[in-house]
This record gives structure tokens, C-alpha cells and sequence, in this order.
């Protein structure tokens, strides 16, 4: 009896693969649990934290959080200032451009101020936010805003709205008159 055999190897070479089975809708990197901080001369700026990161290179490199992200910035003495959250987010590192989108909420801890919108772009390079889309904010002495249209620093400390409708529902305080003597 003669037993015949045959084998058949077979060679993985990534960089064929990835020729093969890559678009421009493949991300080159994911990462799972992201949390990541950014410093400038020592002290942390900001983190960003997510549950997923799709990095994509090339022509239109970008950084994908379609899961939602949470970006949390810092003062200089490290105390948390403000904080911003979306459902989805868009970071191009080369542009320092950030767009979030679905369910914005920026909060700014030390004014006590709440921005809540659709859709903010950030640009790090000016460290400006700003939308075009309807807005409402809100603070917790009972002042309220709503609108199309705003621009403010980074943190949410200065703002410039437009197209505004504000109003101020905290208590009434009424003055204190000092009381009559009888005689």
C-alpha cells in the first residue's frame, strides 16, 4: 500500500491582506476603552474618554467616536473645569478640529452653566466651540437661553449668543425695608 500525500502551506503576509480586504471605510486602528490625556508644558489639558475609537489615515485622517466620548478639561491647578459630551464625536488631529453631534451637553463646573445643543464644533487651535444649530442653556441660579447660534472659549466661560431669547426664573428678592419704630 502506498499512502500518498500532499501538503499545502500557506503564507500570511499582512501587508497583501490589507490590500486586498481595506477601503476607506476601514479604519486602520480601533480601540477599545480609550482614555487619553493631552498636556502642554506639564499639566494635563484635557482627557478624552470613550468606550471606542476608530482611527482612519490617509487623505481624510480622522479619529471616530460612534459610540459617544466624554471630554473632561482641566485648570491650570488641575481642578476639572468643564466637561463636554456627545453621543458621536470626530476628531481631526491635523486640522485640531473636533465636531461632536447628537445630545451635546457642555457643562462649565465654576459658572454652573449647562449648554445643551445638537451638534458643537471645537477648534483647538483658537480654543473657540461654537454651533449654528438651536441651543438652550441653562445655570443654577434659574437663568435660561435658548437660540440659534453661539460661540465661547473652550471651557464654556465666555460665550456670545445669537438669534437669543433669555430669561431669569430664580427667586424674587424683594427689598429690605427697615422696620418702623413705634412711638
Amino acid at each position: 500500500m502506498i499512502l500518498a500525500g500532499m501538503f499545502v502551506s500557506c503564507e500570511n503576509d499582512l501587508g497583501k491582506i490589507q490590500r486586498v480586504t481595506a477601503t476607506d471605510d476601514t479604519p486602520s486602528e480601533i480601540v477599545e476603552g480609550l482614555h487619553t490625556m493631552f498636556s502642554d508644558s506639564g499639566k494635563i489639558k484635557f482627557e478624552i474618554i470613550a468606550s471606542r475609537m476608530e482611527r482612519y489615515t490617509g487623505e481624510d485622517e480622522r479619529q471616530l467616536f460612534k459610540n459617544g466620548f466624554e471630554v473632561n478639561f482641566f485648570g491650570n491647578d488641575g481642578s476639572k473645569t468643564a466637561t463636554l459630551s456627545a453621543d458621536y464625536g470626530e476628531l481631526r488631529e491635523l486640522k485640531k478640529a473636533f465636531n461632536a453631534r447628537n445630545n451635546v451637553i457642555f457643562t462649565n463646573y465654576k459658572e454652573g452653566q449647562t449648554l445643551k445643543t445638537e451638534e458643537l464644533f471645537w477648534d483647538q487651535a483658537l480654543k473657540k466651540v461654537r454651533t449654528d444649530k438651536y441651543f438652550e442653556i441653562t445655570d443654577t441660579d434659574g437663568y435660561w437661553a435658548r437660540g440659534y447660534g453661539m460661540e465661547s472659549d473652550e471651557t464654556f466661560s465666555k460665550f456670545t449668543m445669537h438669534d437669543v431669547t433669555a430669561q431669569y426664573e430664580g427667586e424674587r428678592h424683594e427689598p429690605e425695608t427697615e422696620p418702623s419704630e413705634s412711638k
